[in-house]
């Protein structure tokens, strides 16, 4: 694929690298691995790099790189995300026209407090291309107002950290590239206050969101399942412990209730109310970890105090929901024992997931008494 930028500046995406070649040199600010820093260059490339090269980037460009490239002087990106799935979104406003180009695996999303995360696949590169001449203090500026607009996008898909599970700023091996075109008078300053920053802001939200969706699917609708399992609740987990709980039925082994309740399960969390409440625990305890909830501090949300009965309510509001008397009943005996992954979940989260179990729980032993 291959598009016309600006005057004189070409993009081209292809499976081993994206590229933005120019008639002219282009002063470029990056953290690309190779050629990078503050520069002129007439080419820049966001190269696909395989697995076994994936923390050796420079021995991938001296092996096979500069085959690809074609150029040492070119500023080069490198990933090992599947470039043809970019995102690229444009805005212009005046005299002032943006280009942004986001290739996004988040297989390796992190939060910036994460600490040394175990290095996994997954990068997110950000080419940010100007038609204006800009000061090195701009290109800087664009840097932070880039970074601002990806943390924003990620919060709009809710991309968790593969680590901590708690809110990803981005991956750990993230770079960014601002290139300035050299047209017109120099532009000093890029924060949100100025037009050159707002357009900056909103072509690299579009793009990051494009590169997410495009490439891990992470849609903002995605199913209930796939958000419990961002937060490291497996459906394995989830049917576990509900089996720990089953009172056999003489009809029916431990392997057809496994199956019954395993259906029961994905159909009862396919409900938009189910989904809703659950979600709300989540995000009612992600305010808990952060001190958020309105007289009471972090620690003593993280102690689960006997005063907070809200998670219970919320807990007691999904059983009735999903099984009417018979569920709240459940929703006591799981409650109780607290069987599997419940034990180990905090405040909100383990009363709403019990109640999810605890609900289907009793769809499972209706439908057996229907089947005799």
């Amino acid at each position: 694929m291959k598009w016309s930028l600006f005057d004189g500046i070409r993009l081209n995406v292809e499976r081993e690298a994206i590229t933005v070649e120019s008639e002219r040199p282009l002063r470029v600010l990056s953290s690309a691995p190779v050629n990078g820093g503050l520069r002129f260059s007439s080419k820049i490339v966001n190269l696909w790099i395989p697995k076994e090269f994936y923390n050796n980037p420079e021995e991938y460009f001296k092996v096979k790189g500069k085959s690809i490239v074609c150029d040492d002087t070119a500023v080069c990106l490198m990933t090992g995300a599947d470039l043809t799935k970019a995102g690229i979104a444009e805005r212009a406003e005046g005299e002032i026209r943006v280009f942004a180009i986001v290739t996004a695996g988040v297989s390796n999303a992190t939060s910036v407090t994460d600490g040394c995360a175990p290095k996994r696949a997954g990068t997110i590169n950000t080419i940010i291309l100007v038609d204006r001449e800009l000061t090195e203090g701009c290109m800087v500026n664009i840097v932070a107002t880039a970074t601002e607009a990806k943390c924003k996008a990620l919060s709009s898909l809710d991309v968790r950290s593969a680590s901590s599970k708690d809110q990803a700023t981005g991956t750990s091996s993230d770079a960014v590239l601002v290139a300035s075109a050299g047209k017109g008078t120099a532009l000093e300053y890029a924060g949100t206050a100025t037009e050159l920053g707002w357009l900056v802001g909103l072509c690299v939200e579009e793009a990051v969101k494009k590169a997410i969706i495009n490439h891990d699917n992470l849609v903002p609708e995605r199913a209930l399942i796939l958000r419990l399992g961002e937060y490291g609740i497996t459906l394995e987990d989830l049917v576990s412990a509900a089996m720990e709980m089953y009172v056999e039925h003489p009809n029916f082994s431990k392997e057809d209730a496994r199956r019954i309740f395993e259906r029961c399960l994905l159909e009862t969390m396919s409900d938009v109310n189910v989904a809703s409440l659950v979600m709300a625990a989540m995000r009612l305890n992600d305010d808990g970890k952060r001190g958020l909830i309105p007289s009471m501090d972090r620690t003593r949300y993280n102690s689960d105090p006997v005063e907070l009965v809200a998670d219970e309510i919320l807990g007691i509001s999904i059983a009735i929901y999903i099984a009417g008397y018979n569920g709240l009943f459940e929703f006591y005996r799981f409650d109780r024992k607290k069987p599997g992954i419940l034990s180990r979940l905090p405040p909100f989260v383990d009363d709403a997931i019990g109640a999810l179990l605890a609900g289907t729980s009793s769809r499972m032993y209706s439908e057996m008494l229907r089947r005799g």
